[in-house]
């Protein structure tokens, strides 16, 4: 019995890694996606519209790169959570994950939220 619940204690542990991986792609594949809209209205502005003043704001790919960024490091904290948690399972100890990886994760993408916000705001009041 000890060994099946060791067993889904492992498998636990592996079920979040791989949540906290899906989130670091998506991150990334968010960023990337924000980053190369921002090239594409670059790029389409002088054929849609007159010549402007002012060059356009390169904030989207700013955001992009931190957002990939960001979910480099959601991966990399991810996975030295699992190997902390791992190696606690194996030498039978009680693990009682760290809440860094969470309120990192949700404080950083609140701040580029807020940034993104003032931007857009910003943006929007010419």
């Amino acid at each position: 019995m000890a060994d099946d619940s060791q067993f889904r204690d492992h498998s636990a542990n592996e079920r979040t890694l791989l949540a906290w991986i899906r989130t670091g792609v998506a991150l990334m594949a968010f960023g990337f996606g924000i980053a190369r809209f921002g090239l594409f209205l670059r790029e389409m502005a002088p054929a849609a519209a007159p010549p402007s003043t002012g060059e356009l704001s390169p904030g989207s790919v700013r955001f992009g790169i931190v957002l990939v960024l960001f979910g480099f490091v959601c991966d990399v904290a991810a996975t030295a959570r699992y190997l902390r948690m791992r190696a606690a399972l194996l030498e039978h100890r009680t693990a009682v994950p760290g809440a860094r990886l969470v309120c990192g994760v949700g404080i950083g993408l609140a701040l580029v939220e807020l940034a993104m916000a003032l931007m857009l705001g910003r943006t929007l009041a010419r």
